[in-house]
């Protein structure tokens, strides 16, 4: 197992530490739901089209088709960008619950904003959250994380760019939040048996730290939409009113009339 000196990293953080995470939903205009995701310097956009109309010739009359897109910073699609479409295609087929919605189409694009390494895993866990934004059922949340074995022999998670590029070996995995079972890994390189179980352990520990921003996210999106809807509050504008159509007025019975009526009994 590697050790928190094992291996000296230039943003100072030990072998097993993400970077920082952040979390932003419902950003883009004219889409059904939209999402960004962040690891450090790492970040993607995604949008969500659909459930909408499917072309005849990719329809399936038992379920959704599912199409996904990947945009890289800049230029055209390249090979690897095409495997990132098969990879996140593969993984939320598994878990959009596609019967609700026979003969539609869900399309994913996932624009990367920034590439400063552990793409992969950055536009997994942008997909989900922007799924969610959508309103599309899955049965689980999806997260995942990516850590590369060093010539060194250490295993270290969510690499950066130049991290990666010195990698002997390089693993994507994805898990779901039910039971925390892995639904996508994704591996290139040489290593050892014992290199991957140590590289499957770290990223499930870091999914799991995922999870727990994805919940406290959107928790806090949640909070802010029901106080904008009974206090008609505008989190753009920061102003808001109180309604009380909902209130019944408090009845103020005199304690005169109390003891009038006691007397009467």
């Amino acid at each position: 197992m590697a050790t928190l000196n094992a291996t000296v990293r230039e943003d100072k953080r030990n072998f097993a530490q993400l970077r920082p995470i952040h979390i932003t939903q419902d950003l883009l205009q004219r889409v059904d739901g939209s999402a960004e995701f962040s690891f450090g310097s790492s970040s993607v956009i995604c949008s969500i089209y659909g459930p909408a109309e499917v072309k005849i010739r990719d329809e399936k009359l038992d379920k959704a088709t599912i199409e996904v897109f990947v945009r890289p910073v800049i230029g055209t699609p390249g090979t690897k960008d095409k495997t990132d479409e098969f990879n996140l295609r593969t993984t939320f087929e598994s878990v959009i619950m596609t019967g609700l919605h026979p003969r539609t189409l869900i399309q994913i694009v996932a624009q990367v904003k920034h590439d400063d390494g552990s793409i992969l895993a950055t536009a997994i866990n942008a997909t989900c959250l922007a799924l969610i934004d959508a309103g599309v059922p899955m049965k689980a949340i999806i997260t995942a994380v990516t850590c590369i074995v060093t010539q060194q022999g250490d295993v270290l998670v969510d690499p950066t760019s130049k991290e990666a590029e010195e990698a002997v070996s390089t693993h994507t995995f994805a898990f779901d939040s039910l039971f925390f079972n892995a639904v996508l890994c994704e591996s290139n390189g040489i290593f050892t048996e014992k290199q991957f179980l140590e590289s499957y352990v770290l990223c499930k520990s870091g999914a799991n730290q995922i999870y727990e921003k994805i919940r406290e996210s959107l928790g806090h999106k949640f909070q802010i939409q029901y106080i904008s809807k009974t206090l008609h509050f505008d989190p753009s504008t920061m102003t808001g009113t109180a309604t009380t159509t909902d209130i019944e007025p408090r009845q103020i019975v005199d304690d005169g009339d109390q003891e009038e009526d006691m007397e009467l009994e």
